[in-house]
């Protein structure tokens, strides 16, 4: 794929919508360099640089390999990269494309994992660590982030147990 002098130049002014993913990495990089002291602006465009890989006609393979550039590019402070997070969610959530592979996603849960062993030792010892081999059954990323969040306030590992598993009767 050829880039055209016209392409590049509305990569400057921030105008490209080129199939083109040159176009896309060019306009990060002139935007990372435009708005390394504002951090506010930096987010904005990297809302917009993001968007406009959907709108870009791309397949998936290449909106995530793209976007992992611009993220790479574009880095924002914890404050605002919080909010470009949400912002992506509801991107992918408008387009049914997630940026997640299965590889990170399978990275995810064993982190929440990790998590959640830390503090049921920290909070219940030995008791709280006998959870962790049904708490490794429990595949779906939104339950493990459920558990680690009511770890916060959960007074004993059977008030833990009851998100995954109904009272004993």
């Amino acid at each position: 794929m050829r880039t055209t002098v016209r392409e590049a130049f509305l990569a400057v002014r921030g105008e490209c919508s080129s199939a083109n993913p040159f176009a896309a990495v060019v306009l990060a990089h002139l935007k990372a360099l435009q708005t390394r002291d504002d951090p506010a602006s930096r987010h904005a465009w990297k809302i917009r640089l993001v968007r406009g890989l959907y709108e870009r006609g791309l397949s998936q393979k290449d909106v995530r390999e793209l976007f992992r550039v611009i993220d790479w590019l574009m880095e924002l402070p914890p404050m605002l990269n919080n909010l470009f997070w949400q912002d992506v969610e509801k991107i992918q959530e408008e387009r049914r494309m997630p940026f997640i592979t299965t590889p990170e996603r399978v990275g995810h849960c064993r982190g929440l994992r990790e998590g959640i062993e830390s503090l049921l030792r920290v909070r219940f010892g030995e008791e709280g660590l006998r959870l962790m081999p049904e708490i490794r059954e429990v595949y779906e990323e939104e339950k493990l982030a459920a558990i680690l969040k009511a770890l916060e306030t959960a007074n004993t590992p059977d008030e833990v147990r009851r998100l995954w598993a109904p009272p004993a009767s």
